[in-house]
């Protein structure tokens, strides 16, 4: 990072702790102990103060003392949500398996990666094509998790292949996982499942994080979380950043993340209020950034070419990937009954992916390098009118939008070739008793690729309330079109997707709920007739209850579904073109468990029992077929239990289990025995500060999370190692 950036940064920063020094009126116990609901989805939870709403004595009556200002982590659930609404909704009230996963967990955790942060949760499977450090490549109900899938603050990112977002947990107040397509909330996009991240937001308080790491793989980090308010009260501004460094799966290979996040709101009146956040973040890894992969015994280098051997060239090998962004929320209250809302986005990221790989093609080991240079650019808009009719106990709620989002993307490709290795040399080359050939810089031109995608739709959806029931509904028509240059591809689809759903309050604290949703996905893929395929559609039935005792941290969720998805797309091996192989059902159970039972003992835990398989297909022997990685059964278990309780904190100890059961590869000829992966920590938390030690994969079980053909052979995803972090942070 060069210094004028570092210097920028740090100016940024150091503004908004002056804003936090210079603050509110009100007394530093007073602002350290209030308990809005802006505080209670902040993180960790503070140390209750006075409720301004309760009857106190007179002030003058009352003796000086300042209540001294401390922190209690772990005791919080939250219960509202923007995934399955346009606006936060309380997590009864939404007809279908929804779980929060809120900055207190993540925090309990000790999780600094998506992936892992969702690994308790059930019918999620995490990391099926290894333990990636970069990318989220999880699967819900079975199904992939795709670009479109994973949102920002209700808001698309990108939707292409070549420009992934890779998001910065630090940054993220909680993750919510919606089960089930949602395209009447956020367009085209794969039925499993949409996760939301919602990003740490301005909040009118003074409070100031800072956080050192250093673990196994070489992990050193530093990030520092900053809020402050005016006297007024009417603008605060929250900055966010961090620096971290690790090594990853293959030799001579290193990671660097630099991320920095300012934002700020204004309160202009009671009625109107705009929140801007913007974000810089870029990566850089010097090495072999690929997916960890492990060579399976039908492979013919297997225990010759060993699987973090690097075969790239030292100082080349490459991969950069910057980006920028930014997304405001603009809210205005017209009158109880009519409101505004209007959200919207943009996002630009680069990539120099300079990647060498291998393949054994007759006697020798082939080597080249994939180079791809690529720019992408995304805009979203999002608005809509709120009204509102009735009461809390009958009344209605309707959101009448538009929304649009547009993407464009430049790709050059080109391919540098390498000196080929004969197997027989590579011992030499491993145990550096010769070194291997000079490679040449040879680069064959394959071409740009410049492509764009737009889509709108017109949406209204609709909560009522009678008494005990909630009835939600919604319906969209949305318009798509998407167009390849250097193909002169042109697609345009347009479809309407709707829900229903419906949710019974037992008054014993049951909410009993279902819903049938469906979505549609289309894509520039061909035929072996150069033709399109059709998009790929998808339904689900779900039912279930929930759990949900009042002023109790508890959360149970079960829950039954029927899912599938229609003209799924898949590439045919050996050639250029895909193929609509029909129908894959994903039926299932889900039972998911979180709370804290006492203030001595939090319990997190997850069934999942997945029956999915092929159900149409041209080819009859596909059918039955279970899709690859893909468990029938998954349990995942963790308990916090505190060792010891003092007056301004805990120690804490934590251990969780995670099953992840037997997984096929693609051809149901290979399966995966089941594995367990245990995890532990260990936290001292003393006032403002906290000390933590976690440990992943305590046992270091060596495992695969699947197998899929490489370049015809077929190949093993590494799990994660045993990894490490002990952290030290202070709150003040």
């Amino acid at each position: 990072m060069n210094k004028r950036r570092l210097s920028l940064l740090l100016a940024l920063a150091l503004s908004v702790v002056s804003c936090t020094e210079d603050a509110s009126a009100m007394p530093e116990s007073e602002a350290e102990t209030e308990t809005s609901t802006a505080d209670r989805t902040e993180g960790s939870a503070y140390h209750e103060g006075i409720n301004p709403s309760s009857e106190q004595p007179a002030a003058e009556n009352l003796p000086a003392y300042e209540m001294p200002a401390f922190y209690v982590y772990g005791e919080r659930l939250s219960d509202t949500a923007l995934a399955g609404s346009k606006t936060l909704q309380p997590v009864k009230d939404i007809p279908a398996s929804l779980t929060i996963i809120n900055s207190d967990e993540i925090e309990r955790l000790g999780v600094y990666r998506l992936t892992d942060a969702l690994e308790y949760s059930a019918g999620i499977t995490v990391s099926p094509r290894g333990d990636d450090n970069l990318y989220n490549m999880s699967k819900i109900r079975g199904f992939d998790v795709s670009h479109g899938n994973l949102v920002v603050d209700g808001m698309k990112t990108f939707t292409t292949t070549d420009n992934l977002f890779s998001p910065e947990l630090y940054s993220v107040e909680q993750v919510e996982i919606l089960r089930g397509p949602a395209s009447t909330l956020y367009g085209t996009g794969l039925g499993g499942g949409t996760i939301n991240l919602a990003t740490k937001s301005p909040r009118p308080i003074n409070r100031v994080e800072t956080q050192l790491q250093t673990g196994s793989q070489a992990t050193r980090m530093a990030a520092f979380d900053a809020n402050g308010v005016t006297k007024d009260g009417t603008f605060y501004g929250r900055v966010v950043g961090i620096l971290r460094e690790n090594e990853l799966f293959y030799d001579h290979t290193e990671q660097k993340r630099l991320y920095f996040a300012p934002s700020f709101t204004k309160e202009f009146s009671a009625k109107t209020k705009f929140t801007l956040k913007t974000f810089f973040q870029e990566d850089t890894i010097d090495g072999y950034a690929y997916l960890p992969r492990r060579r399976l015994p039908a492979d013919p280098l297997y225990g010759i070419l060993p699987d973090k051997y690097f075969v790239g060239v030292k100082g080349w090998d490459t991969y950069e990937l910057s980006q920028t962004g930014a997304m405001y929320e603009l809210d205005h209250t017209f009158s109880d009954k009519v409101s505004f809302h209007q959200r919207g986005s943009y996002r630009h990221s680069d990539i120099k992916s300079y990647q060498t790989t291998g393949v054994l093609r007759g006697p020798m080991f082939t080597r080249f390098g994939a180079m791809i240079d690529s720019e992408a650019t995304a805009y979203g808009l999002d608005q809509f009118l709120r009204l509102r009719h009735g009461g809390k106990i009958r009344g209605g709620d309707t959101a009448i939008g538009f929304d649009w989002h547009y993407e464009r993307t430049l790709d050059d490709q080109n391919m540098r070739m390498l000196s080929p290795w004969d197997p027989a040399d590579i011992p030499d080359y491993v145990a550096g008793r010769q070194k291997p050939p000079v490679d040449p810089d040879t680069i064959l031109p394959m071409g740009e690729l410049r492509y764009w995608n737009r889509e709108t739709g017109v949406y209204v959806t609709h909560q009522e309330k009678f008494d005990r029931w909630t009835l939600t509904g919604g319906l969209r028509r949305g318009f798509y079109e998407a167009y390849s240059e250097r193909d002169s591809l042109r697609e345009r689809e347009s479809a309407w997707t709707g829900q229903f759903g419906a949710v019974y309050d037992t008054k014993r604290d049951f909410y009993f709920y279902g819903h049938w949703h469906n979505s549609f996905e289309p894509d520039l893929a061909l035929d072996e007739n150069g033709a399109l395929l059709p998009p790929t559609r998808g339904r689900e039935f779900e039912f279930g209850v929930k759990y949900l005792p009042k002023n109790s941290s508890t959360q149970i969720t079960a829950s039954v579904f029927d899912l599938r998805r229609q003209n799924v797309h898949v590439s045919v091996p050996a050639t250029s073109y895909f193929a609509a192989i029909g129908e894959i059902a994903s039926k299932g159970v889900e039972l998911e468990y979180r709370a804290a039972i006492n203030k001595k003992l939090y319990l997190l835990g997850s069934y999942t029992y997945l029956d999915s398989a092929v159900t149409k297909h041209s080819n009859p022997r596909r059918i039955g077929l279970r899709p690859q990685g893909v468990p029938r059964h998954a349990f995942g278990l963790r308990v916090d239990a505190v060792l010891q309780k003092y007056e301004d904190g805990d120690l804490t100890f934590g251990l969780g289990a995670r099953y992840l059961g037997a997984r096929p590869d693609e051809s149901n000829r290979i399966t995966l025995g089941g594995t367990t992966v245990f995890d532990a920590s260990l936290r001292l938390n003393r006032g403002n500060d906290a000390l933590s030690l976690h440990v992943r994969n305590l046992f270091n079980k060596q495992y695969l999370t699947s197998v899929e053909p490489v370049w015809g052979t077929p190949t093993g995803f590494a799990g994660q190692d045993r990894t490490w972090t002990l952290s030290y942070i202070h709150k003040f």
